[in-house]
C-alpha cells in the first residue's frame, strides 16, 4: 500500500510563500523522476488525494516524469519544480478519452506553477502539401510561380494539446515553461478569472503547425503578463466557439501586457472563429520580434468585434514559409464571410496606437461591401518598410484601407528602405471606399523612387480632410485622387515642397470635389 503523506513542508512552503499549505509530493505516491517509468498514475492519484484533503500542493520534485492526462480539481496547484519536466506519454491509453497533458472542467481555484517543464514531444513530417488551403490560395500560387518546392509541415505522433481548461474559474499559470506541444499549447474554453504570469512557450518555428502559444476561447477576464512566448502558430489568439452545441460566449475583457512574442503566423490574433462578440480588450507594453504577421483581426462567422486597443508595441517582422498565414506586415484586420451564405460580422473601434513596426508586408484593414470596417484611429506609428526575405515576393503598398467608415490617421510615418528596394513597391497609404477620414500629420512617398505610383491614393473616399501631412524626400505625386464617388475632399496645411506633384486628379470631376488651400 502507498502510505500517503500530506504534510506542511516548511521547504516548499517557504518558497511559495505559503506557510501551512499541504503538500503531496508526487515521490510518496510512487513517481521514481526517471524517465521510463510511467508517472501518470502517481501523479494523479496525488492530485486526487490534495483534492480530497480540501487542496494545496501537488509538487512534482526535480526528474523526468512522463505522464498521460492529468486532471486538475478544486483548490490544486500543481507545482514542478525546477529540473522537473512532464513528458507527454506516446502511449494513448493514458489520455482517458482526454486530448491533452492537463485538463480541467469545471474546476475553481486551481493552478500549475514552478520553474518546470512540460515537454509535448511534437513530432512532423516534410511532405508534399495536401489540398488547397483557401485561406492563403493567392500566396501558394505566388510561391508555385517563384518556383519554390509545395512541401510543408505536417504533424505525426500524438495529437494532444497541452492544456484544456474548461469552464474553470480563478485559474493561475506563473512561471512554468511549455514546450514542443503536438496542437495548442493552453486553451481555454469558457474559463472566467484566469492568471497567466512569467510563462514561457515554446514550439518550432519552422515545424510547428497548429502549435499556438495561447488561445482564449469564450473566455473572460483573462490576463497575460511577463510572458516570453515564440511558436510556429499565433503566440496568442482568441476565438469564440460553441461547446456541445451550445452557443458560443463571447470573449471579453482580455489583457495582454509585458510580452515578447514570436509566431510564424500572428503574434496575437482575433479569429477567424468568431461565432460570438470578442470586446474589450488591450494589448500593450509589448516586443514583437520575428513574426510572421504582428496583429490580426479575422471575423468571418457573424460577430462583432470591438473596443480592441493595441498600444506602445515595438516590431520587426519576417517572412516565413508560404504555408503560414502572414506577409510580415505590422496588422490586417478583415471583415468577410466564411460561406456565402454566413451571417456578416462587425468590427468597430479599434486603436492602434505608438507602434513602431519593421515591416516586410502590406498592413490591411479591410471591410466588407456590404458592411464597413467602422471607427478606427491609429496614431504614433512608424512604420518602416523593409525588403522582403523570401523569393516570393508579395508586397505592394505600406498601408491599404478599404471599405472603411470612420478612420482617424494621425502622426504616422511611413520610411522605404533605400537599399534592396522591391519591384511592387507602391504608395505609402493607399484610401479606397472610405468615408469621414481624417490624415492628420503624415510623412510618406512612394515606395520606389523612380515611380509615378503617388504617396496616398484616395479612391472612392468621401468627407476626408487631409491637414499637417509632408511629402517626403524623393516623393513624386504626394496625392492622387480617383473614382466617380470621390467627394467632399479639403486638403489644407500641407507640406509638398519635396514633391515633384503636389496632387493630380483623375479627371475634373474629381477635381471639383477638392478644396485646397
Amino acid at each position: 500500500m502507498v502510505k500517503i503523506v500530506a504534510t506542511t513542508v516548511l521547504l516548499v512552503g517557504a518558497a511559495l510563500n505559503s506557510p501551512g499549505q499541504q503538500v503531496f509530493d508526487v515521490r510518496q505516491f510512487g513517481a521514481t523522476g526517471k524517465r521510463a517509468d510511467n508517472a501518470t498514475k502517481a501523479i494523479r492519484d496525488a492530485i486526487e488525494a490534495c483534492f480530497k484533503a480540501g487542496g494545496g500542493m501537488v509538487y512534482v520534485p526535480p526528474g523526468e516524469y512522463t505522464t498521460g492526462v492529468l486532471e486538475l480539481k478544486d483548490n490544486v496547484n500543481l507545482h514542478i519544480e525546477a529540473g522537473g519536466t512532464l513528458l507527454l506519454s506516446q502511449n494513448r491509453d493514458d489520455f482517458n478519452n482526454r486530448r491533452a497533458m492537463i485538463y480541467s472542467d469545471g474546476a475553481k481555484n486551481i493552478a500549475v506553477t514552478g520553474r518546470g517543464t512540460l515537454d509535448g514531444l511534437a513530432k512532423y513530417e516534410w511532405v508534399p502539401a495536401r489540398g488547397l488551403d483557401p485561406e492563403i490560395a493567392t500566396e501558394m500560387e505566388i510561391a508555385r510561380k517563384a518556383g519554390i518546392e509545395m512541401n510543408r509541415h505536417y504533424r505525426t505522433g500524438m495529437q494532444t494539446y497541452m492544456f484544456i481548461l474548461n469552464n474553470s474559474v480563478d485559474v493561475r499559470l506563473e512561471n512554468i515553461t511549455i514546450v514542443n506541444s503536438p496542437l495548442w499549447n493552453v486553451r481555454l474554453n469558457e474559463c472566467d478569472r484566469v492568471f497567466v504570469r512569467g510563462v514561457r512557450i515554446y514550439s518550432d518555428l519552422d515545424k510547428g503547425v497548429n502549435a499556438d502559444g495561447i488561445d482564449i476561447v469564450s473566455s473572460s477576464n483573462v490576463l497575460i503578463s511577463d510572458s516570453i512566448i515564440v511558436t510556429g502558430d499565433d503566440s496568442i489568439a482568441m476565438k469564440t466557439i460553441g461547446r456541445g452545441g451550445a452557443p458560443a460566449r463571447p470573449v471579453e475583457n482580455v489583457t495582454v501586457t509585458n510580452c515578447i512574442l514570436s509566431s510564424s503566423s500572428s503574434a496575437v490574433t482575433i479569429g477567424t472563429e468568431t461565432h460570438a462578440d470578442v470586446r474589450h480588450v488591450v494589448v500593450t507594453n509589448s516586443v514583437i520580434r520575428n513574426a510572421n504577421r504582428g496583429l490580426s483581426i479575422n471575423v468571418m462567422d457573424g460577430a462583432t468585434v470591438s473596443d480592441v486597443l493595441f498600444s506602445n508595441i515595438t516590431m520587426d517582422t519576417g517572412r516565413r514559409h508560404w504555408n503560414w498565414w502572414g506577409s510580415a506586415e505590422t496588422f490586417r484586420f478583415t471583415l468577410r464571410k466564411r460561406r456565402p451564405d454566413s451571417k456578416l460580422g462587425a468590427i468597430s473601434d479599434i486603436v492602434i496606437n505608438n507602434v513602431t513596426s519593421h515591416a516586410r508586408g502590406t498592413s490591411a484593414i479591410v471591410g466588407h461591401p456590404e458592411r464597413s470596417i467602422r471607427n478606427v484611429t491609429i496614431s504614433d506609428v512608424r512604420m518602416y518598410m523593409e525588403p522582403e526575405n523570401a523569393v516570393d515576393k508579395r508586397a505592394t503598398d505600406a498601408i491599404r484601407i478599404e471599405n472603411v467608415n470612420g478612420l482617424k490617421m494621425r502622426d504616422v510615418t511611413v520610411k522605404w528602405a533605400t537599399e534592396g528596394a522591391e519591384p511592387k513597391w507602391a504608395s505609402a497609404a493607399l484610401f479606397r471606399n472610405v468615408t469621414d477620414l481624417e490624415l492628420a500629420n503624415f510623412t510618406g512617398r512612394q515606395g520606389l523612387k523612380s515611380s509615378t505610383t503617388p504617396a496616398v491614393v484616395l479612391e472612392n473616399v468621401a468627407g476626408a480632410t487631409i491637414h499637417g501631412s509632408r511629402a517626403d524626400t524623393g516623393c513624386g505625386t504626394f496625392i492622387e485622387v480617383r473614382g466617380k464617388a470621390s467627394k467632399s475632399i479639403a486638403l489644407r496645411d500641407n507640406d509638398t515642397n519635396a514633391a515633384v506633384k503636389r496632387i493630380v486628379f483623375e479627371n475634373d470631376a474629381v477635381r471639383n470635389q477638392v478644396t485646397a488651400k
